[in-house]
Formats: structure tokens, C-alpha cells, sequence
């Protein structure tokens, strides 16, 4: 069993809003997709992960969002350097660490689309 005993995958009140609004606003056509993108920025960007930042609100089932082929987000984390082991657990702290830097930037007005695309 994965150290991350993870049947569903939990995320803040914070990493939650922060999902539906860029889904709302039309960054991405789904949540889960705000969240992976999350994990993908927090990786690329190298973010310093909070390990307090821990979600509580039952969101997601894992294989929809660690294991979907069509994501890859498993197979770049482990390409990273992360075990198979840690996947779900680091993982959601990537996303919640990058859903908060993509927030702050949308705050200050930063064109988010750069952000997004890896600029």
C-alpha cells in the first residue's frame, strides 16, 4: 500500500476556491485540471513546499488525478525523482504550494496566461 494510503485525494477550502475560480474564469475546463496544472508550475518553478498546507475537503479520486494516462503527472514526478511512493502525498502539497503562487500572481495582476504557459 502507498505511503500516501490515498483513496481520494483532499485539498484546502483555499486550493478549492482557487480551482473553481480559474475554472470559472476560463483558465481550464475542469478543476482537476487547475490542480495538475498546479503540480506541473510547483515543479517547474522549483516552489519551496509548505508541508502545513494539508487539505481536509475530499475532492478527487487519485487515479483520476495522479494515475489518468492522459495527465502524465505520475510519470513526471517520478521523473523528478519522487518514488512511486510519494506521488499522491508530495503531490498534493506541489499542488496546493502552486495554486497558491498561481493566486498570488493573479492578485498582483500578473498575466496569468504566462504563467500557465511556462514563461
Amino acid at each position: 500500500m502507498e505511503s500516501s494510503e490515498l483513496k481520494n485525494v483532499t485539498i484546502s477550502q483555499r486550493g478549492n476556491e482557487i480551482c473553481e475560480a480559474l475554472k470559472e474564469d476560463g483558465y481550464f475546463n475542469s478543476a482537476v485540471d487547475a490542480y495538475r496544472t498546479a503540480i506541473c508550475i510547483a515543479i517547474a518553478k522549483d516552489l519551496s513546499v509548505d508541508e502545513s498546507l494539508k487539505g481536509t475537503l475530499n475532492k478527487w479520486d487519485t487515479a483520476s488525478v495522479f494515475r489518468d494516462p492522459d495527465s502524465n503527472i505520475e510519470a513526471l514526478m517520478i521523473l523528478k525523482g519522487f518514488s512511486r511512493d510519494q506521488v499522491v502525498a508530495k503531490g498534493k502539497l506541489l499542488a496546493e504550494t502552486g495554486l497558491r503562487f498561481i493566486e498570488e500572481k493573479r492578485i498582483a495582476n500578473v498575466d496569468l496566461l504566462s504563467i500557465l504557459i511556462g514563461s
